[in-house]
């Protein structure tokens, strides 16, 4: 049931790692590419992981779904250590291939960094409340509106933040890199923090 999903800011040093495979499980595919091969990049997910940066969502104790969000310059995965961890020439390729993948800060609206909930935590309302969660730290920082970006690969996505009443305010496409990316377009969509919530379906 929904009601016994915890949802706070951050996570435990225990719990770093599996907060890290439930980020590469949903974006490794467009982070693949930065990394020789996909464990440096799963590693690298993990060291780079900032719990102050993260809203998790728990289920008996266990980790079962995040949302990484912008705050002070960083987005919930930052590159601090990457030279030291990958060498010169590792962190510069991740440096390189990341650049088009990644969202700046926007004045009085909360960014999100990425959202995603255990396979087998689908469909059970996880994906609602974390959204819920980021308007109420929103509203708490004195923001206007959360904002985030999803690809043309995830329709069922895209219609969960249409039906939470997110709209578009922007959208652009990768042209040739589409390949290596595994996306082609992508849609940035918004939701003042004040606006009402319409009757919402699990996800």
């Amino acid at each position: 049931m929904l009601s016994s999903v915890e949802i706070t800011r951050g996570f435990t040093a225990p719990e770093r790692d599996h907060v890290a495979a439930l980020y590469w499980e949903a974006f490794g595919r467009k982070l693949r590419p930065a990394f020789r091969d996909a464990d440096t990049g799963r590693a690298e997910v993990a060291a780079s992981l900032r719990p102050g940066n993260v809203l998790v969502a728990r289920r008996d104790g266990r980790v079962v779904g995040v949302c990484g969000f912008r705050s002070g310059g960083a987005g919930a995965v930052s590159g601090g250590g990457t030279r030291a961890r990958l060498g010169l020439l590792g962190a510069l390729r991740a440096a390189l291939v990341l650049a088009p993948l990644r969202r700046g800060d926007v004045p009085g609206v909360l960014v999100l960094d990425g959202l995603c909930v255990d396979a087998g935590h689908r469909s059970a309302g996880i994906g609602s409340a974390l959204l819920t969660a980021a308007d109420a730290l929103a509203r708490d920082l004195g923001l206007r509106a959360v904002q985030l970006t999803v690809v043309d690969t995830n329709p069922r996505a895209e219609a969960l933040y249409r039906r939470r009443g997110y709209t578009e305010v922007g959208h652009g496409d990768l042209g040739p890199l589409a390949g290596v990316y595994g996306f082609d377009r992508y849609r940035t969509l918004r939701r003042p923090v004040d606006a009402p919530s319409p009757a919402r379906r699990p996800a």
